[in-house]
């Protein structure tokens, strides 16, 4: 089953941001998100607990706790959980996304989808 849990804190579709938008995701040890990416869209995580392994391009780097890294638009990028407790972030971005928009992207980049074990 899925391993990641995504709660929109604040977008159009729940306070009517129209210019970020603020997601907190949990991802279960050995979860991931696909290495996807929003072609008009910049972004950031910022690691509130736990390990993640940060793909973004061609480099990988762990992070953890209160560490931030951003993400150009266009550029593709993912996560995956490598530590033995859940892994928490919030994931922003300026200007919101349609879900829609990350669906095709990660179809787009199947090849390159994480999965976690």
């Amino acid at each position: 089953g899925d391993k990641s849990l995504s709660y929109q804190l604040i977008s159009p579709g729940t306070v009517g941001s129209r210019k970020f938008m603020i997601t907190l995701v949990d991802v279960r040890p050995g979860g991931s998100t696909p290495v996807h990416e929003h072609r008009t869209v910049e972004s950031m995580y910022f690691i509130v607990e736990g390990r993640g392994e940060v793909t973004s391009g061609r480099e990988t780097k762990v992070l953890g706790p209160d560490t931030a890294v951003y993400f150009p638009a266009g550029s593709t990028h993912g996560i995956r959980n490598v530590g033995r407790t859940r892994l928490r972030y919030l994931s922003c971005h300026a200007p919101p996304y349609e879900i829609e928009e990350l669906y095709k992207s990660w179809r787009e980049h199947e090849g390159l989808v994480m999965t976690g074990g």
